[in-house]
């Protein structure tokens, strides 16, 4: 009995066994994964372990399986079919061991003639796919059909297709009638969007860099053109302000190439020439290509001299509709901060600056604070007379917020696909007590809200439509008098001038020293509220011919309207300030009296609005002959700006002839010719039309029979373009050849004529004539040159594309500098000057895998020198002070050469003469060289300093992994070659004698420092100084400063839940993510951010910080 009930229970274990093995069904779909990761999902699905040993199993080995609804023993027989291993399954374990050995008969060769079909996963067949029997040379190519016909030399071998952007595949004859090759992992994404066109990153022979969507959102800022910073080689890109609605990043494609400021690159979104890019949801976005070089650029001919950028948004796909949700919140604070001194300090040190100055003069000098005032400011007994206000601390609030947040949708059938998305964006600025009542608060803010829809409709076979709408529509908050304004205020503003806010009230000193206070700047203007909404709308109609007329022929036409209204309305009312003054019966009493009175609010409105309408129609040609590949476009364009700003009231139009032709052989020799033909209103009769023609070659040595395939060497293509594109714009001037015509002066007393009761007299302004006309002028041309490389290594795990440039720019269209004193009117424009602009790119990737942790390390780098040529300047009397010859914007001034450090030095015989303070210096005052050797230390020794403002190199490294759903990455990016100027408040002390003083100059000289061997970083000090009279401060070294930097620009660290949970909570996916921007930076720059300087040379502080972002949010899909 107990035998029976052993051997039932027995039977009972393993029929559940079997009955378990049969009842769990499998679903995989690989190709081409090592066998261990093809064990592991079966692990993942079963729940079973496998246990084996090398040798036998081989667990590096590539298979490809693919099954559903199998059970575990069908899938396990179907991957090991055609391998010498066999599997027994024991409880929960999978033990795999080597098969018996069955013995082989051997056969004669048996030829077979095998027809078939290639075709890619969208089932069209594919031309010039290689078709090889496996092992004896033996092949062919399929036609234009896909099609091919293989006489086999032995009918039991593989045949092998391969296509340069597709996985190459084995199978056998019987399998061969229809093969369908995916395309390979690394090239899914390089279809590159070029001008009007797309074409495959393998055939592409122009200068084009590329960032996908997932690159851009791992950077959340509040707008596009931040996201790029660090991400795209050639492309500088630096930010001036961190103000809510102003924190743009000013572009620049390959440095600057002309001295006009007419450099920022042209703006493509979805094939349509946009103003800006800045308001687009980059979850809208599936790709965004900069076109850098002549073959890339010369199809926009007059518009493309300075770079193109083309965005092209997303669209649906056909499926089920598939919802995303994407949110985060976020905290910001400024990067860097000035720090200034305290009020005891700056009463010391005020003192001592005009000790020094009434020694020069020779007066005597009283002190301007007494003992009692500086102990005062140091114990804070007398708060309000005495105060000791730190201005940033008092103003600025620690953190500021910034809230994210998108949702869209996209689907589709085989005749519509679709793709909505509707975005919500809000930042709020870092100023304190801004609300002045419940309806009014001056605090900076952004609000902005974004839709998009884009639709593709299958009318016919033949016939399919797009249509795409957008809007933006955004709310500004400004302080009334700018964020430049209160900037300057803080930075004026000395810490003893006032208490700041007592009570609410805005309290200033009687007698004081200063009178700037920065709660009047700001809360005495008022405040802008700028309301703007932009729309965008375009159809597009495309029509394949290939049935009616020939294979690949086909045409479309687009139709696009844009539209832009803003108006802002300024509410301003008087804020009353208050007048502190000590009481003199009772000295503990201190008044408070107001010097003026609050008034109601007021406001002001302005507005603007403009459309643009965009017409094109054009011919596409795309066909392949056997090894021969041709393309072909011809296309029209025109549009028309509409807008009450525009000069004479008169519409901007434009219009264009575009041609490409591209052929490519076997996959490896490429040829490309573009052309652009433009017409514009600003050249005379005869001139108005240019032509901009582009050539490029490329050479794919990798498909070359001479290298054979090998995983060393996968991919190699070298390329070359020459081309030449035009400028016809001098700033916003129209109609530069009609003759001068007359109207009124600037409104200057000069220019006034009076006339009546002298008392109170009318007035007049002169009639003067305008800007005189030049019907010589011609376009702008620009001769771009470019050689670049790319290969990738060890199977593709390395990429590398590198490019050399260079850039001849002649006929700038420019301004004179010279003109005599006493002219009638104002000289016309001229094609006036050349440039040259060259340099490097270098973009580095590496990607691979390490056990279950994917990783990737990229690095990019750019460099870009101009020299200007030749430029219109008053002849110099020394060669080394003209522009000509030089970095266009680099800084000019004086070589220091360290300090006087006593009167023998002051008094030597040899000392040269200053030109400044009266030759009257002293000990602590600047060393300069003398470069002429005259004697003199004068403007005449001024020479070029350093770089420009424009940094030369711009370079990023990133690098990330993800291993069981953490994925981390990073952002390093940085600038060189570039410099800074300090001028005014940036760094001195004491402007005006009554502004701020910075901690900086604790490191000034005196005797008493020189003499114990400390460091000296700052002359002498004194009250008010002056770029214009003083010795020393009068640009040079010691001013104008190196400005590189390097900083950690993005951080993150996400977390992506199992395919488990994300079943449980109903979901198609569920990321969790923190990142951080602008997180670290290291540079010597003082008390600024590197990439704050000012565009115009004399950087001051005036620009609201940039911010460190500290953001948290989620990723879910439905």
């Amino acid at each position: 009995m107990r035998l029976n009930c052993r051997f039932i229970s027995t039977v009972a274990v393993f029929l559940f066994a079997s009955l378990s093995i049969m009842a769990q069904t499998l679903t995989i779909d690989v190709q081409q994964k090592k066998l261990a990761d093809v064990l592991t999902l079966i692990e993942e699905q079963t729940g079973y372990e496998f246990n084996y040993t090398e040798p036998p199993v081989n667990a590096s080995e590539t298979v490809s399986l693919k099954v559903s609804g199998k059970s575990l023993a069908e899938t396990l027989d179907l991957l090991f079919k055609s391998k010498s291993i066999t599997y027994r399954i024991i409880g929960k374990k999978i033990f795999l061991t080597e098969a018996p050995a069955v013995e082989k008969k051997v056969s004669k060769p048996i030829p077979s003639t095998v027809k078939g079909v290639v075709l890619d996963t969208g089932g069209v067949p594919l031309p010039g796919v290689g078709v090889e029997e496996k092992g004896t040379g033996n092949g062919t190519v399929t036609d234009i059909d896909g099609k091919f016909v293989l006489e086999m030399k032995n009918s039991a071998n593989q045949l092998v297709f391969s296509c340069l952007g597709f996985e190459t595949r084995e199978v056998f004859p019987a399998d061969a009638p229809k093969v369908v090759l995916k395309e390979e992992a690394l090239m899914l994404n390089d279809v590159v969007v070029v001008g009007y066109g797309k074409q495959r990153k393998e055939s592409v022979t122009a200068a084009i860099a590329t960032i996908s969507r997932d690159d851009l959102v791992q950077t959340p800022q509040a707008n596009l053109s931040n996201m790029l910073v660090g991400r795209m080689p050639g492309l500088i890109a630096t930010q001036r302000s961190g103000a809510p609605g102003e924190d743009y990043s000013n572009l620049l494609i390959r440095g600057v190439s002309t001295f006009t400021d007419n450099s920022s690159p042209l703006i493509m979104v979805d094939g349509v020439e946009r103003s800006s890019f800045n308001g687009i949801d980059p979850n809208e976005i599936e790709s965004l290509n900069i076109l850098k070089d002549a073959s890339a650029t010369a199809v926009y001919g007059v518009r493309g001299a300075n770079g193109v950028i083309l965005i092209t948004t997303r669209k649906g796909e056909v499926g089920a509709p598939h919802i995303s949700y994407s949110g985060n919140v976020a905290i910001q604070q400024s990067t860097r901060l000035p720090s200034y001194l305290g009020s005891a300090e700056y009463a010391e040190l005020y003192n001592e600056a005009g000790e020094n100055d009434a020694r020069v003069t020779g007066s005597t000098y009283i002190p301007r604070f007494t003992q009692k005032d500086i102990e005062l400011y140091k114990n804070g007994f007398d708060p309000i007379l005495h105060p000791d206000t730190d201005w940033i601390n008092e103003f600025l609030r620690n953190v500021s917020t910034r809230t994210q947040h998108n949702v869209n949708i996209s689907g589709g059938i085989d005749r519509v696909k679709y793709f909505i998305s509707g975005s919500f964006f809000d930042q709020t600025g870092i100023y304190k007590n801004t609300r002045i009542d419940k309806d009014h608060d001056v605090n900076p803010r952004n609000t902005r809200y974004n839709f998009r829809a884009n639709f593709d409709f299958q009318i016919t076979t033949d016939f399919t439509a797009q249509v795409q709408l957008a809007s933006q529509i955004e709310n500004i908050i400004s302080p009334g008098g700018g964020n430049s304004s209160i900037w300057q205020a803080i930075s004026f503003a000395n810490p003893l001038s006032s208490p700041g806010l007592v009570d609410g009230k805005i309290v200033k000193i009687q007698n004081g020293v200063g009178t700037v206070n920065p709660w009047q700047v700001l809360l005495g203007n008022g405040y802008n509220k700028r309301n703007s909404n932009n729309f965008n709308s375009s159809v597009r109609m495309d029509y394949d011919f290939s049935r009616l007329v020939t294979k690949g022929l086909s045409a479309h036409a687009r139709v696009a309207y844009d539209s832009y209204y803003y108006s802002n309305r300024k509410y301003s009312k008087s804020f009353p300030y208050y007048l502190a003054f000590r009481d003199t019966d009772e000295t503990d009493y201190i008044y408070l009296v107001p010097q003026s009175e609050e008034s109601v609010w007021s406001n002001s409105d302005s507005w603007n609005k403009n459309r643009k309408i965009y017409f094109e129609g054009g011919i596409d040609y795309d066909r392949t002959f056997g090894n021969h590949k041709v393309t072909g476009l011809l296309l029209y364009n025109q549009s028309k700006y509409y807008s009450p700003a525009l000069a004479y009231y008169v519409p901007n139009a434009y219009q264009g002839l575009v041609g490409r032709v591209t052929y490519e052989y076997a996959s490896r020799y490429l040829l490309e010719f573009n052309m652009g033909y433009n017409g514009t209103e600003n050249f005379a009769k005869g001139k108005r039309f240019g032509f901009f023609p582009a050539f490029s070659a490329g050479w794919i040595l990798t498909e070359e029979k001479w290298i054979p395939k090998n995983k060393i060497l996968t991919y190699l293509k070298i390329r070359g373009s020459y081309g030449e594109v035009g400028n016809d714009k001098i700033g916003g001037d129209r109609f530069l050849y009609l003759p001068s015509s007359y109207g009124e002066a600037a409104n200057s007393a000069l220019n006034k004529y009076n006339f009546g009761v002298s008392t109170n007299p009318n007035s007049s302004l002169a009639i003067v004539e305008n800007k005189i006309g030049n019907p010589d002028l011609t376009w702008e041309r620009a001769r771009k040159t470019n050689v670049g490389l790319d290969f990738n290594m060890f199977s593709s795990r390395l990429s590398v594309q590198t490019d050399f440039f260079h850039e001849y720019r002649d006929n700038i269209l420019a301004n004179r500098s010279t003109e005599p004193v006493i002219i009638g009117a104002t000289l016309p424009a001229y094609n006036l000057g050349s440039m040259r602009n060259m340099g490097f790119e270098l973009d580095v990737t590496w990607r691979d895998k390490i056990g279950q942790v994917n990783y990737w390390l990229r690095g990019n780098c750019s460099f870009a020198r101009n020299t200007v040529l030749f430029r219109d300047e008053v002849p110099k009397q020394f060669d080394y002070q003209m522009e000509t010859g030089r970095r266009y914007g680099q800084f000019f001034g004086l070589i220091f050469d360290g300090y006087y450090n006593s009167w023998d030095e002051i008094n030597a015989l040899d000392r040269p003469v200053s030109a400044w303070n009266g030759n009257q210096l002293q000990p602590g005052d600047c060393k300069y060289v003398d470069v002429n050797k005259d004697g003199k230390i004068d403007n005449y020794d001024m020479v070029p300093i350093g770089y420009s403002n424009v940094p030369e190199i711009i370079y990023g490294v990133s690098l990330g992994f993800s291993w069981k759903g953490f994925d981390f990455s990073c952002l390093f990016q940085g600038a060189g070659n570039v410099s800074i100027k300090y001028y005014g408040r940036s760094l001195w002390p004491f402007s005006k004698s009554e502004e701020s003083a910075k901690s900086i100059i604790r490191g000034r000289w005196t005797q008493e420092r020189y003499e114990n061997g400390e460091s000296i970083t700052f002359p002498r000090l004194s009250l008010n100084p002056n770029s214009e009279s003083d010795h020393n401060y009068r640009p040079s070294t010691l001013w104008i400063r190196d400005a590189d930097y390097i900083r950690l620009k993005n951080l993150e660290l996400g977390y992506s839940f199992n395919e488990k949970v994300i079943r449980k909570l109903h979901l198609g996916g569920l990321r969790l993510f923190f990142n951080g921007t602008n997180l670290l930076t290291w540079t010597d720059v003082i008390d600024l951010d590197p990439e704050v300087l000012s565009t115009t040379g004399n950087t001051e502080i005036n620009a609201y910080p940039l911010q460190k972002v500290f953001n948290f949010g989620l990723n879910i899909t439905f």
